[in-house]
């Protein structure tokens, strides 16, 4: 397990060194050796890495807040929500999400047991509008934004391990997030 970790955080920091522009003119390149006993093939047959690269304000997991949750959803040029994106042009709209219980108000389950009522909205609206250009809304100012994202700037870099428990094999994801800019 050590192993895999050790290989996950050098590959996470290969990708974000690799992709990220330097401003430096000229820069000593730094060597890294890595020494790993036992057989690398283990590692890569069980194991597949897929790469993929958002706008720095997304987020592929949620973010818990006290009792809100806030998340990110991806929509096709149809509309439709997509639930796996095999690329970033894939992507037209996404949309953060808060949800939270209402203490206030409440309803009755199945059973007849009073719940609190479950609340989510949107909270932030993204529309790819260009090649390189997204417009955001906040619904709750009610206030457009004109973003320009440059690729070849990443700004951080994680990762995701889920295990298929059908096939027993791991599919890593590395997120790498470019840099996004407000138009002025």
């Amino acid at each position: 397990m050590k192993k895999i970790a050790l290989i996950l955080v050098f590959l996470l920091y290969s990708s974000a060194q690799l992709f990220a522009q330097n401003d430096k003119k000229e820069e000593k390149v730094q060597v890294y050796q890595m020494q790993v006993d036992g057989g690398m093939d283990a590692f890569f047959t069980d194991t597949t890495v897929k790469l993929l690269y958002f706008p720095e304000f997304y987020s592929p997991r949620e973010r818990k807040h006290n009792d809100t949750i806030y998340k990110f959803e991806c929509y096709d040029s149809r509309d439709s929500i997509l639930s796996r994106i095999k690329e970033n042009s894939e992507i037209r709209f996404i949309s953060e999400f808060k949800s939270y219980t209402d203490p206030v108000h409440t309803y009755k389950d199945a059973d007849g047991k009073k719940k609190q009522l479950p609340v989510s909205s949107i909270i932030r609206r993204y529309d790819r509008v260009g090649d390189d250009k997204w417009i955001s809304v906040d619904y709750a100012t009610n206030k457009f934004t004109e973003l320009k994202e440059y690729r070849n700037k990443v700004v951080r870099s994680d990762s995701l391990i889920i295990l298929d428990p059908v096939t027993n094999k791991k599919l890593t994801t590395i997120y790498s997030y470019y840099k996004v800019e407000k138009v002025k």
